[in-house]
């Protein structure tokens, strides 16, 4: 996979440039400013920010019993669309996830999500 002409930001290093990444089996290969390679995936990320994915601490995904105001599904998709890539959920949901039927419920639900979950029991 290539992607091309995005703001690629590593807070680590400091890098802050407009440049291209080369992916090679899930693993970053290359960042330069110009990679002529030819790859049958391209990305253009021209302006687009491309960095690490984000964690969010403490998020509330009601399920089970208040889906009526946010699902695992929803609540993934939400994160996932804001650049998160892993969530730590809550467990104050109704019923409180506190035996091993409602977790494994909840991580069946979770497996299938976009993010990677953590689940905080209380």
């Amino acid at each position: 996979m290539l992607i091309k002409n995005g703001r690629v930001i590593d807070p680590k290093s400091g890098f802050n440039e407009i440049a291209d990444i080369y992916i090679e089996k899930g693993k970053i290969k290359e960042i330069s400013k110009k990679i002529n390679l030819e790859d049958e995936n391209v990305i253009d990320a021209k302006g687009l920010i491309v960095g690490p994915g984000l964690v969010d601490i403490h998020v509330h995904f009601r399920e089970p019993g208040q889906t009526h105001k946010e699902t695992i599904e929803t609540g993934s998709n939400a994160a996932a669309a804001g650049g998160f890539t892993s969530v730590v959920a809550m467990a104050n949901t109704k019923p409180i996830i506190d035996n091993v039927e409602t977790l494994n419920y909840v991580n069946e639900i979770m497996k299938k999500q976009k993010l990677k979950f953590i689940l905080q029991l209380q």
